[in-house]
């Protein structure tokens, strides 16, 4: 069984997939494989003739930082990179599901998976909610992000609202962690029993 977890930026949902793979279960996580790609060689040409060679480091990598502030401040460029990257991440995960037992539970966990439009892949979604304002506060503290570079992420992403309403299962992290990790082991039981 494939299930796709995603939230919005800064919600737990790579809180909640630590918690799922202390449980033996195995997580496919999309931003590890959108940084692999990323940092092919042709990748990292392409991403630099459309955002400038400032973007890269004295050893030619990308400093994932200044990329990331040049994507969230035009929608333009965050488009043309989501046109390099998305491609080779839909295709790893189409080659994952292919390769997956219907009797194991495998875990997609990819923030964007609405937005990218790869909840077709999953046979059941958990969504990570979070009040905004707190989404907001541990952007700005786990990343240093200014409060407005924080609310442009959060604005380019789906409303947290409108992908709970699309969900399965939703987990509110609301709590302290040990409430989380009991409301994650109690969707763990359920996934096992079906």
């Amino acid at each position: 069984m494939i299930v796709g977890l995603t939230g919005g930026i800064a919600s737990g949902k790579s809180t909640v997939s630590n918690l799922f793979r202390k449980y033996g279960i195995e997580i496919v996580d999309a931003d590890k494989v959108a940084k692999e790609v990323s940092e092919k060689k042709e990748s990292i040409e392409k991403i630099s003739n459309i955002f400038g060679k400032d973007i890269l480091d004295s050893d030619g990598k990308i400093v994932r930082e200044k990329l990331r502030e040049k994507a969230f401040k035009n929608r333009e460029l965050l488009q043309e990179l989501n046109k390099i990257i998305h491609p080779q991440v839909m295709e790893y995960f189409k080659r994952k599901k292919e390769e997956n037992s219907k009797d194991e539970i495998l875990i997609f966990d990819i923030p964007l998976l609405y937005e990218a439009k790869m909840e077709y892949l999953c046979d059941k979604i958990i969504v990570v909610g979070v009040d905004v304002q707190k989404q907001i506060r541990r952007v700005v503290a786990r990343d240093g992000s200014s409060k407005e570079l924080a609310k442009k992420i959060i604005s380019n992403q789906m409303p947290l609202d409108e992908k709970i309403k699309k969900a399965d299962i939703v987990i509110m992290n609301d709590g302290t962690l040990d409430e989380l990790e009991e409301k994650v082991m109690k969707i763990y039981r359920e996934l096992k029993e079906r």
